[in-house]
């Protein structure tokens, strides 16, 4: 019983993440530039009209970028285009060049040291590598890591809470039930070190389809 109510709750976080995969995921350190940026009494009024109009925090507004954009306009007018973009210039930069997949650039350092972080978490490593290749329903994931049921639904669940792993598709049981399935949102990574100030950098290959949806790289124009 314990197994089939945190199966629904990361179904339930699953639907919600697979339409803002990678919104979700750059969400937590946008939220601090922002403030960075525009400064502490500014972000007060606009979390205190994002309480009246939605009910939101702003970390939620950012998740749902299209609430945080109808709220700056609020207060900044057209400006709003040129504080979004300003933003996401020294947040993460995209690299369409290529044929393959997109690559992302992460500028943030909090960022880049937040997926660093989870990477060089030995069970988190093993699930999201399980997940590169081809999308799998949770039992599957955990099955292929040679994980335990209970820890292991705890690790996938802070995955998903954290945008790095999101629901793709589903599979059908005997008895007709669809069980969703869940893929790592980044089809390759690349992290790097460099100079006495070690600076994090990452590169990470994102599927197109969550590129497609994010509405954060739809600001950038990409």
């Amino acid at each position: 019983m314990l197994f089939l109510r945190i199966e629904k709750i990361l179904i339930l976080k699953g639907r919600y993440y697979s339409m803002n995969a990678l919104d979700n995921l750059l969400a937590n350190a946008l939220s601090t530039m922002i403030e960075a940026k525009l400064g502490k009494i500014t972000v007060n009024k606009i979390e205190k009209r994002l309480k009246e109009r939605y009910n939101i925090e702003i970390i939620d507004a950012i998740r749902d970028f299209q609430k945080m954009d109808a709220t700056l306009r609020e207060f900044f007018g057209p400006g709003a285009d040129e504080i979004e973009k300003d933003f996401l210039t020294d947040f993460i930069s995209l690299d369409k060049t290529k044929k393959e997949n997109s690559w992302l650039t992460i500028e943030n350092q909090k960022l880049a040291s937040f997926i660093l972080e989870s990477f060089g978490d030995p069970d988190k490593k093993r699930i999201l590598e399980a997940s590169l290749s081809q999308p799998n329903v949770i039992l599957g994931i955990l099955e292929n890591c040679n994980m335990p049921k209970s820890s292991g639904y705890r690790v996938i669940k802070e995955l998903i809470d954290d945008g790095l792993l999101t629901e793709e598709g589903f599979s059908t049981t005997r008895d007709g039930k669809k069980v969703n399935k869940y893929t790592s949102i980044f089809e390759n990574i690349k992290i790097d070190i460099q100079g006495p100030e070690q600076k994090i950098i990452v590169k990470v290959q994102i599927n197109e389809k969550f590129i497609r949806e994010s509405f954060l790289i739809k600001l950038m124009g990409g």
